[in-house]
């Protein structure tokens, strides 16, 4: 018989081996997909579709907004035909490539569909004062508004789906610490705040954490359940962390904890971090928070996901699969893919999928091979050579 896709997800995170692995999907840069496009793909339908990478028991998300609210609107400074001055949606000011501009209209929350990093110019968060303005405009626990208008109608649906599927929530780009905070006020005067200003980052990491916890508390009653949360952080270069273990342990570890505590008493099963970069050094202190769980294991930056299971037994794991073999045509693919769900069926508590998006020197020949053949591995148990 046939485990429901939560059942299957419980089974994972515990460690034992289920009826088959979820499906994860894909998607692509921006000139990937118009490439994929002009190649056979099916313009207008998502990535996943095209290939057959919708699971049909699939986990469903809680609509949950933690993001600034309102947002601030977006103002165009200057313009030309290469690039675009703009303040963003979340006060931050940044000059762009005037196509990713024309892709996105400046929303921060469109950055999947761009092609180039912007360049960050300015940002909201300078000091107290302006933290504090942005903080009680902009991030209150009222919870009005950070659901959609369609949640009181649909809340019966929702929860009867929640019955038999994985519930999650991943909120780009202001539910996590690190990661939020350099969104605020950018990485060189975050790292300096925290050596000349620590009680300003302190200050952040209780408002932001105590408006979560507020909103926990109010959302998740009357029976809406929640398995997982996945916070934003990226916070690892391609050879280390972004901030040291003890930096980590002095700022972040509290709010975490306070988080995390409430989030298990609320009933979440599955704490993940998502984080680009190599995050071995980090991983024991995010641990010891109540973290279990860390995504997308970026293999160039050292992440092997067999590594990783074997390091950290406890962990559960999301994505590991290179996205550069993926352009080296059929073989390669077959071997790199069968590698990663090698390691799936043998060590559990990992689910493959590729780790980041996909770039655009890949076919989509490649692409379809790489969906057949996940495919036949998520049902299809690889055994230890």
């Amino acid at each position: 018989m046939a485990m429901s896709g939560r059942d299957r997800m419980l089974c994972l995170i515990a460690g034992e081996r289920p009826d088959r692995l979820p499906i994860h999907g894909v998607d692509g840069w921006a000139e990937a997909v118009e490439r994929w496009c002009g190649e056979g793909m099916p313009c207008g339908a998502s990535v996943s579709e095209s290939l057959g990478l919708l699971d049909p028991d699939s986990g469903i998300s809680l609509p949950l907004n933690l993001n600034m609210l309102p947002e601030f609107p977006i103002r165009v400074l200057e313009k030309d035909e290469r690039h675009v001055l703009l303040v963003d949606e979340f006060g931050v000011t940044k000059r762009m490539m005037r196509n990713d501009f024309d892709r996105t209209g400046g929303h921060k929350l469109d950055a999947g569909a761009m092609s180039a990093m912007s360049h960050w110019v300015a940002f909201p968060v300078k000091d107290m004062a302006t933290w504090k303005r942005i903080y009680e405009e902009r991030f209150q626990p009222n919870v009005n508004g950070r659901l959609p208008e369609y949640w009181e109608a649909g809340k019966s649906e929702f929860m009867h789906k929640a019955k038999t599927r994985w519930v999650s929530l991943f909120c780009f780009p202001f539910f996590g610490l690190f990661g939020p905070i350099r969104e605020l006020m950018g990485f060189e005067e975050l790292v300096y705040a925290m050596a000349d200003d620590p009680g300003l980052i302190h200050t952040i990491v209780d408002d932001l954490t105590g408006m979560w916890v507020s909103v926990f508390d109010q959302v998740l009653c009357d029976g809406i359940r929640l398995d997982q949360i996945t916070l934003f952080e990226d916070m690892c270069s391609t050879r280390a962390p972004l901030v040291s273990p003890s930096m980590f342990c002095e700022f972040f570890s509290p709010g975490y904890r306070k988080l995390i505590g409430v989030l298990r008493e609320l009933g979440v099963h599955l704490i993940c971090v998502d984080t680009d970069g190599n995050g071995w050094k980090i991983l024991p202190e995010l641990m010891a928070t109540g973290v279990r769980g860390v995504s997308p294991c970026e293999v160039h930056a050292g992440m092997d996901a067999e590594a990783l299971r074997e390091t950290f037994p406890e962990l559960y794991l999301q994505g590991g699969i290179a996205k550069g073999e993926l352009a080296r045509g059929a073989e390669q693919i077959d071997l790199e893919v069968e590698r990663r769900f090698r390691t799936a069926w043998a060590h559990g508590r990992y689910v493959p999928n590729l780790d980041h998006l996909a770039p655009p020197d890949i076919s989509w020949t490649n692409m379809q091979h790489y969906a057949e053949r996940y495919l036949e591995l998520v049902h299809q148990p690889v055994e230890a050579e």
